[in-house]
């Protein structure tokens, strides 16, 4: 029985659409570590972003810590408690808001430093951070992934990001 290159197999079935799969769902419950996370956005910073680094602690009750240390030597590092305050909708509006649960008034004065952080795809409105997931997954070549999402839901738990995900081959 010849080898199958489990790699070539996935390519063929994702250039076919997942045809094969056809009528396929699947429902995920995706814990992702606070290790895995920053090891993933450590490797999803281009070298002339504005950031030196970053990091995400979550929390419970979808509550965490963004740590931002610019690369700007007179700047401070930022640490940003935030809270999911609305889930995308899928496919209609992939994006996830987020809403600041500290700093307060001094938000108002930090925000024009964080805006110039900020990535492509996550816009800074008042005291609500807009992440476009759509955008995001399509500056890393998965856009694709969007076309299969029914929902999407962002969670934490301490030390953990939870996906909960909804997906489907048409």
């Amino acid at each position: 029985m010849p080898e199958i290159n489990l790699l070539d197999l996935f390519q063929r079935l994702r250039g076919s659409g997942f045809r094969d799969f056809s009528g396929a769902r699947v429902t995920a419950h995706v814990p992702i570590s606070e290790a895995l996370l920053n090891e993933l956005l450590a490797a999803s910073i281009p070298p002339n972003a504005p950031v030196r680094g970053v990091s995400i602690r979550p929390d419970a009750g979808n509550h965490f810590s963004v740590r931002v240390v610019p690369k700007a030597a007179l700047l401070p590092a930022i640490t940003l408690k935030l809270a999911v305050e609305r889930q995308p909708e899928l496919p209609s509006t992939p994006v996830l808001v987020l809403r600041m649960v500290t700093l307060g008034g001094l938000f108002g004065l930090a925000s024009g430093a964080i805006t110039g952080l900020l990535p492509p795809g996550v816009t800074l409105q008042g005291e609500r951070i807009f992440v476009d997931l759509h955008t995001i997954a399509a500056q890393r070549g998965a856009a694709e992934a969007f076309e299969y999402l029914s929902a999407l839901q962002v969670a934490t738990e301490p030390g953990r990001l939870v996906l909960h995900v909804d997906a489907g081959v048409r």
